[in-house]
Parts: C-alpha cells; structure tokens; sequence
C-alpha cells in the first residue's frame, strides 16, 4: 500500500469516528468511504465492519432506521455466506442487528431473535461465556420494555440461579445479573426483593479497586446509593 493511499484511507477513518455524521460524509460520501475500505482493507477488517456500523448509527439517528436494519441484515447473511453461521463475528453481527431492531421490527420480532441467538450462543460459545449471558439477559430486557415484566423477572432469576450454581460463578456476571433483576422487579413493584439485589450491588462496588485514575466521581456508588434509597421510600409508601 502505497503512502498516498494509505493517508486517504486514515482520513477517511477518521470521518466516521464520530458520532454524529460530519458534513464530509453527507450524501453517499460515507457508502463511497467504506467502498474504499473494503477495497483497501477487505470487507471484514475491523476498520471496514467499524465504518459500516457507523453508518448504520448514523442512519437510525437521522430517523432511517429502516434503511440501517436492511444494511444490519446484508451484513449478516454476508457474513453468513462468507464465515459461516456458527462463526462468531457472524454471530456479532446477528447482535448488532438486534439493536435496531424495535424501531423497525417490533418487540416479537426482537425477543424471538435474541432468544434464538441467545441459544446459538450457547451452543457455539458456551453457556456461561459472557456473550451468550449478555444475550440472555437482553432477552430479559426486553421482555420487560415490551411489557412482559413478570416474564422478564423469570428470565433473570433463571439465568441468576444457574450462575449462583456454579462452582467459581464470574463476580462481573453476577453482578451485571443482579443489577438486571432489580431493575425488572422495580418495574415489577417488588421493590422489597429489588432492594435485595441492590445490596449485593451496593456491596460489592464498595469492596471493587479501581485503578488510580478510573471511578473518580464514583458515579455508580453515587448511582447505587440513590436507588437503594429510593426502592427504601418505596417500600415504605405501600
């Protein structure tokens, strides 16, 4: 690669850094940049899936998210056609593509492809790697955004209870759970078992050490403290 092709690719890296679309990438200057990546580096660079991301962003916070899913869909059934349904940058795509969904698909839509990712996770990943959890409990989640909260209670205290079975569960797994469940049984109005959970949270963030420049304003402390009293009023007000 030659030197002036190289300094235009990284220029053109640097338009879809941020997060809202430059005035360089308007029109179909940003489809024309990942052309030339893909051109440059291959169509599965990290840099090339990145611009395609992007893109994408851009579109659903433009008002088009029908135009960023259709994109979200090529790209999984490219990477489908190219690496196979089991890889796992296939199976992120089926992911990314997700998170556009319930603007354009509906909440059905969503759940039923997240649960069947969620299993292809399981089977492909493992059941307890991250990804595979951070799927089942976006199934939760949106169980719970779509109204389905008592649904959404059992998806965590599921996922909650095989975590707690195991031998040596993950602290972070736990924890992001926890945070996940107490948040859906606030929802639910069981706030006496969300506080529950709160707790454990509160506790834990307590005993973590952070490195000496991460966590200076202590933000989710503060995050945490402010709930826990919160589920207490609420608690009190029945």
């Amino acid at each position: 690669m030659g030197m002036r092709s190289w300094v235009r690719r990284r220029r053109v890296l640097r338009k879809f850094k941020p997060w809202t679309r430059p005035r360089s990438m308007a029109g179909d200057k940003a489809e024309r940049g990942i052309e030339l990546l893909t051109r440059t580096l291959g169509p599965w660079h990290p840099d090339t899936a990145e611009a395609r991301a992007k893109l994408r962003f851009w579109l659903v916070e433009e008002g088009d998210p029908a135009t960023a899913i259709r994109l979200a869909q090529t790209e999984v059934a490219d990477r489908t056609a190219a690496l196979g349904a089991d890889h796992p940058d296939t199976l992120a795509a089926r992911w990314g593509m997700i998170h556009l969904a319930p603007k354009t698909l509906g909440w059905p839509a969503v759940i039923a492809e997240t649960r069947r990712l969620a299993e292809d996770r399981a089977r492909v990943l493992g059941p307890y790697h991250r990804d595979t959890l951070l799927t089942r409990r976006s199934v939760g989640y949106s169980l719970r955004d779509s109204g389905a909260v008592a649904e959404a209670v059992q998806v965590f205290t599921d996922v909650l209870t095989e975590l707690e079975a195991l031998e040596r569960p993950s602290d972070e797994q736990l924890r992001e759970t926890w945070v996940g469940l107490a948040y859906t049984l606030e929802r639910h109005g069981d706030f006496e078992r969300a506080l529950v959970y709160v707790e454990k949270e509160l506790a834990a963030e307590r005993c973590t050490i952070y490195p000496q420049d991460e966590n200076l304003g202590e933000y989710h402390l503060k995050m945490l403290l402010e709930w826990r009293d919160r589920l207490r009023r609420k608690g009190a007000g029945r």
